[in-house]
């Protein structure tokens, strides 16, 4: 019987997605002011629609394209996705055969045909909280692709956004990585997650989230309108142990690596020096302003493979 414990290779763990190995058990959700979208109070309903600033929300419009939100071509606002039938029969759900995903009222970002490649257009919430160091965030929005009712052609999605703030500068983001996935009348949730050490530049920033728009002509539907839709905000906060950077419960090799690649940008020495104390067993070299040199690194490897060998099973042999 070979009872040697089995070593999963360091490089295949490097290469493990960092969602699996964080964890949300401590995470902290911060306040995200009407963050479905219900609260429509001190708002002018039309319809299933309101049209111009949110409670809670602002608008993003950088070129000035919206005419304030409720124009004769580009509209931000909320949508309640049911129809009531006005001689008392059962409603209808039209554009989301599913309703809302998240209580009753959805956003919305739309502009008519033609009007693409003006700009990109939004909204924008300005959290209480700041950005605070050896810090997790996990930012997750429900991204939509209406489908076409009535008289609107909405086919395909004009392409959105979703930025992660401080300060006002993008620290996160998802480009449109759904494009193309998010089938009409559904909804898909982005997640997208942040680990501050000790010196990122937007440290002590005030938070906050955009939903953007790109206003870009799906080239598979080039005379449809243009419309996203976004839902169920959510952003939580988790307290990292010092040095432990990918929020895995310990403090290795990979961490390491994080900070490499970060460093000056991210993280400085006093990160390291947080990774060293809490290394197991550190190697022998000193924090400086210099990134350590690859033999140093290869030392490392060598160690954080002896740290993170585990035993996962034992096998008979004959």
């Amino acid at each position: 019987m070979n009872n040697r414990p089995k070593l999963v290779p360091f490089s295949l763990l490097l290469a493990l997605p960092l969602a699996m190995v964080c964890s949300s058990a401590n995470a902290v959700p911060l306040n995200v002011v009407n963050p479905g979208f219900e609260d429509i109070s001190g708002e002018n309903p039309s319809n299933q629609f309101t049209f111009g600033p949110l409670n809670g929300w602002d608008l993003y419009d950088p070129e000035n394209i919206t005419g304030g939100g409720a124009g004769n071509t580009f509209f931000i606002g909320t949508l309640t996705p049911f129809v009531p039938d006005p001689i008392g029969n059962p409603g209808v759900y039209e554009n989301f055969p599913d309703g809302a995903p998240e209580g009753q009222r959805l956003a919305i970002a739309f502009n008519f045909q033609g009007s693409d490649g003006l700009g990109e257009y939004g909204l924008v919430a300005t959290l209480a909280d700041t950005l605070a160091a050896n810090t997790v965030y996990n930012l997750q929005v429900l991204v939509g692709n209406i489908a076409s009712a009535g008289s609107f052609d909405l086919q395909g999605l004009p392409g959105y956004r979703v930025d992660l703030l401080a300060g006002g500068v993008v620290i996160a983001q998802d480009n449109n990585s759904l494009f193309g996935s998010i089938d009409d009348g559904e909804f898909v949730n982005t997640s997208i997650s942040l680990t501050t050490g000790l010196a990122h530049p937007q440290l002590g920033q005030t938070l906050g989230i955009r939903l953007v728009n790109l206003n870009q002509v799906d080239p598979d539907f080039p005379a449809s309108d243009l419309e996203v839709n976004f839902d169920d905000i959510r952003l939580d906060a988790t307290a990292t142990i010092p040095g432990n950077f990918d929020q895995d419960h310990d403090v290795d090799g990979r961490d390491f690596l994080i900070w490499q690649r970060g460093f000056s940008d991210l993280f400085n020495a006093n990160d390291y020096a947080d990774w060293e104390a809490n290394f197991p067993a550190p190697p022998q070299f000193a924090a400086s302003t210099q990134v350590p040199e690859p033999t140093t690194l290869g030392l490392l490897f060598s160690m954080a493979w002896i740290m993170v060998s585990f035993r996962v099973s034992r096998e008979d042999s004959r």
